[in-house]
C-alpha cells in the first residue's frame, strides 16, 4: 500500500534545488535506492524526516547565496546573467518553502 504524500514532500518537489539534491546528489550517494522519479518521491515521502527535508533546503539555499554572491560583481552587475537568474529562482523557491515548513516543523 502506498503511503500518502505528506504536504512537505509535494512541495519540496516544486523546488528545482531540492529535486536536483534528492534526484541527483542523494540517489549518486545511494541514499536513495530508487532509480525513477516516482520512486525517489515515494522514498523521500517514506524515509525521511520533515526536519531533514528543511535541513537539506537550507543547505541548499545557503547554496544558491553563496553562488549569488560569486556570481555578483562589485558593482552589482554579472557576466552570467542565466546563471544568476537559475540561482535567484533556486533562491526563491527555497525561501518560499522554508517559509512555510520551518517554523511548523520547529
Amino acid at each position: 500500500m502506498t503511503q500518502k504524500l505528506r504536504p512537505i514532500v509535494r512541495a519540496a518537489f516544486k523546488c528545482d534545488a531540492l529535486v536536483y539534491q534528492f534526484t541527483e546528489i542523494d540517489a549518486a550517494d545511494g541514499l536513495i535506492q530508487a532509480t525513477d522519479y516516482d520512486g525517489i518521491v515515494a522514498e523521500v515521502n517514506e524515509h525521511y524526516a520533515d526536519d531533514a527535508i528543511i535541513r537539506e533546503a537550507e543547505n541548499r539555499l545557503d547554496i544558491c547565496v553563496h553562488n549569488i554572491d560569486d556570481l555578483t560583481s562589485w558593482d552589482g552587475t554579472t557576466a552570467y546573467p542565466f546563471d544568476m537568474a537559475v540561482w535567484k529562482k533556486e533562491a526563491r523557491q527555497l525561501r518560499a518553502f522554508l517559509k512555510r515548513f520551518k517554523k511548523a516543523v520547529a
